[in-house]
């Protein structure tokens, strides 16, 4: 079949989405976004339309892309992902942006990344500050075994450890940096088909979204160096409410920022000395 007869085909089972079928195409076919579009007129191999088809009718039920064709792009990376883990998302990569501002290139540093996922944070971190010390937990021994994979895929040492939150952690740990990104949608919170696929376990914070901030602000400054940072990914009407969370637990030097789209997508905190 030619490239421009399926594109218009599969248009009627993804509608206004040629960009998912060209995405579908791509990793299917090995060729570029750019490549198709200049050839539209040439033949779909047999196979690649076959797996096209299927994947359509998979994204048709509402399944995420990422899940259908296991991976993500993020960082300077094309992550693993499944359905045991959260998608990382573009706007994250601000607070990977705010990490790296409060490590020093030329110094190791020990950091923490909680609710690792897919490894996401820590393996930006790692690779953009090769001289820290990085630690990833996560409750979930599947979404673990993603972020292991990878860390084998792009060759970067992280300490992965399996537990709730900060009691993954030696208690003896002290840290430069804390990162999270916590589940923090409020559990009545009604969901866009496509994100309802992603693990409930990542998603929901509690009635308010708030309850995995307060565990944090609560226990964090016990794994801290005096002078290190609690950074934390929000919702982007939480910023207020984390901050004072931080504000009660004696951190200082509170501040937050934004994402690209101008919301507010972290809260930073600072262990007193």
């Amino acid at each position: 079949m030619r490239l421009t007869d399926l594109l218009t085909e599969l248009k009627s089972v993804l509608p206004a989405a040629e960009h998912e079928v060209l995405w579908l195409l791509s990793h299917y076919w090995g060729q570029s976004k750019s490549q198709m579009l200049l050839h539209r007129q040439q033949q779909v191999p047999a196979e690649v339309e076959a797996e096209v088809r299927r994947a359509a009718a998979r994204r048709a039920e509402g399944e995420p892309l990422q899940y259908i064709t296991g991976l993500q792009p993020f960082w300077d990376f094309e992550l693993i992902v499944s359905p045991a883990v959260l998608i990382p998302r573009w706007d994250s990569e601000v607070v990977i942006e705010q990490a790296l501002s409060l490590l020093p290139q030329d110094e190791p540093q020990q950091v923490a990344d909680i609710c690792t996922g897919s490894g996401a944070y820590a393996l930006a971190i790692k690779h953009s500050r090769p001289l820290a010390a990085v630690t990833a937990a996560d409750i979930s021994k599947d979404a673990l075994d993603i972020a292991r994979q990878n860390a084998a895929k792009y060759d970067l040492a992280v300490d992965f450890k399996q537990g709730d939150l900060l009691s993954a952690l030696p208690q003896s740990a002290e840290f430069n940096l804390i990162v999270s990104n916590p589940p923090y949608i409020r559990s009545d919170e009604i969901l866009p088909a496509d994100v309802r696929r992603e693990p409930a376990l990542a998603l929901f914070g509690g009635e308010d979204g708030l309850d995995f901030y307060r565990r944090l602000a609560a226990e964090a400054a016990d794994y801290l160096l005096p002078g290190g940072f609690l950074l934390l990914e929000i919702g982007c009407e939480q910023a207020e409410a984390v901050s004072e969370l931080l504000r009660e637990a004696g951190f200082v030097n509170i501040c937050h920022g934004q994402d690209l789209a101008g919301l507010n997508r972290w809260v930073q905190g600072q262990k007193a000395n």
